[in-house]
């Protein structure tokens, strides 16, 4: 599907694999998120379960366009997705959203993105530290990814109280660098992976 190579959905499917969602996360995203589907991925649902597809309808504004009713209808009570291996793509994607320019993705500040953004923290973290700019440089660039890191931990907080979240804003060419160093990561300590593919 030329929308998912358009947002990079392999490469986040390649940082998504090294991450659980954590028991404190409780479905949150599925219960209160506005899930919005195309409608090939629409018809998958309908195919599935004519009665829980109810619950989707039709965006008036974009006749092809379709969203989920929150909660989401194949939530079960287990807090599980009935639905995960057919899911819409922006929930394969999450805590990634969709965005409109066309150059980044954004990560939500749920519990699994503050996973997410740690390890993305520590790989920036890597790379100015060995970089050969200069010391008052690295230590400006260091501060400024420290505030951004304490931001998003206060966002998270708030996760499940406030409606509208701040999400921080990752270019593509650094997921695909992302990717690569949890790759890294992860074949070091000698977990059998897959190669990444961008």
């Amino acid at each position: 599907m030329d929308v998912k190579k358009a947002i990079h959905y392999n490469v986040i499917q390649n940082i998504l694999r090294y991450y659980e969602c954590p028991d404190t996360c409780k479905s949150y995203c599925c219960k209160n998120g506005r899930v919005h589907m195309l409608e090939d991925e629409f018809k998958i649902l309908a195919e599935l379960d004519k009665v829980k597809s109810k619950n989707i309808t039709n965006d008036s504004l974009v006749p092809d366009l379709y969203m989920m009713n929150t909660p989401c209808s194949f939530l079960n009570l287990t807090n599980r997705c009935d639905a995960y291996k057919d899911r819409p793509t922006v929930c394969g994607m999450y805590p990634f959203k969709m965005n409109n320019s066309g150059l980044s993705s954004g990560l939500q500040p749920c519990p699994l993105g503050f996973l997410i953004i740690t390890d993305f923290f520590s790989w920036v973290m890597d790379t100015i530290s060995t970089s050969n700019i200069p010391e008052d440089e690295k230590a400006v660039k260091i501060l400024q990814w420290q505030t951004s890191l304490k931001s998003y931990a206060i966002e998270l907080s708030e996760f499940q109280t406030k409606p509208i979240l701040k999400e921080m804003q990752i270019p593509f060419d650094e997921l695909d660098m992302l990717s690569l160093f949890l790759f890294s990561k992860n074949a070091s300590k000698n977990n059998p992976v897959c190669t990444p593919t961008i």
